[in-house]
């Protein structure tokens, strides 16, 4: 449940007294810069030089870096949580493995491997939290629809006992004589 697979959240059904499942709940809206993996969000972005291969080649993938991409870095998701962490991190261990004795061109060997490896923590921890809030949302979602249809549900119910005990007061009236006669 940790991954962040891009796929939309599974609906369990429409709650219960709802003939319908509401259009957001049908076609989930997904914040995301990128496309998913559905179809329907690729629409018309495969051109006719790529094959529709279910795994992409590793051409195709460089072939899909733009020049715009090294400049829209920080509206990716969780890249520049990931990047500061890398960043204090390199910085830490660099000036520390300095300190410690080290001459610089190890202490900046030290200093890369660091911003890396704690880029990539902070960027996967970011996902994994990312992923479970979008699970968390979907499910909150899901409960809100069940309730708001319950409720409908209970105030149809209501409406129908008032209807019917009108109703009934209604033929005792019409049944009922009265104790008394003007003529």
């Amino acid at each position: 449940m940790a991954q962040d697979n891009n796929e939309p959240p599974r609906v369990r059904g429409p709650p219960p007294g709802v003939t319908t499942v509401p259009e957001h709940v049908k076609t989930p809206q997904i914040y995301e810069i990128f496309p998913g993996p559905n179809p329907q969000d690729q629409a018309g972005a495969a051109t006719e030089g790529q094959k529709s291969s279910s795994q992409p080649t590793i051409t195709e993938g460089l072939r899909s870096i733009k020049r715009d991409d090294f400049f829209n870095v920080h509206q990716i998701p969780c890249a520049r949580q990931g990047f500061m962490t890398g960043i204090g991190a390199g910085a830490a261990v660099g000036m520390g493995r300095y300190f410690v004795g080290a001459r610089v061109p190890t202490a900046a060997n030290w200093a890369f491997g660091a911003f890396f490896i704690g880029s990539i923590i902070q960027w996967e921890y970011c996902r994994a939290k990312r992923a479970n809030e979008k699970a968390a949302m979907a499910r909150a979602v899901e409960v809100m629809d069940r309730k708001q249809a319950e409720k409908k549900a209970q105030a149809a119910e209501a409406a129908r006992l008032k209807r019917e005990a009108e109703e009934k007061a209604r033929q005792e009236a019409a049944t009922k004589k009265s104790w008394y006669k003007f003529w």
